[in-house]
């Protein structure tokens, strides 16, 4: 069983190198995309990555009052 409140946050660090903006969002979303396949059937079914800020992701189940936005921001990637 897991508790409600626990929480894991894992960072990367990279130096020595210039990234463009759309490189620093492909390594994070890549870094968050590996930790989830990492963990495999150990996540929920209903868990979803999302980009939170910039090189930012979050993993987890979302609170019902978020879903609203997930789906609104969906929307708006899907029309991108």
């Amino acid at each position: 069983m897991v508790a409600k409140n626990s929480k894991h946050e894992f960072t990367f660090v990279l130096t020595d190198v210039e990234l463009t903006d759309e490189q620093q969002e492909r390594v994070s979303r890549a870094v968050a995309q590996a930790g989830a396949l990492a963990l495999g059937e150990l996540l929920p079914k209903d868990s979803l990555t999302v980009p939170v800020r910039a090189n930012v992701w979050w993993h987890g189940i979302p609170r019902p009052d978020l879903m609203t936005e997930l789906q609104r921001m969906g929307a708006e990637r899907a029309q991108q």
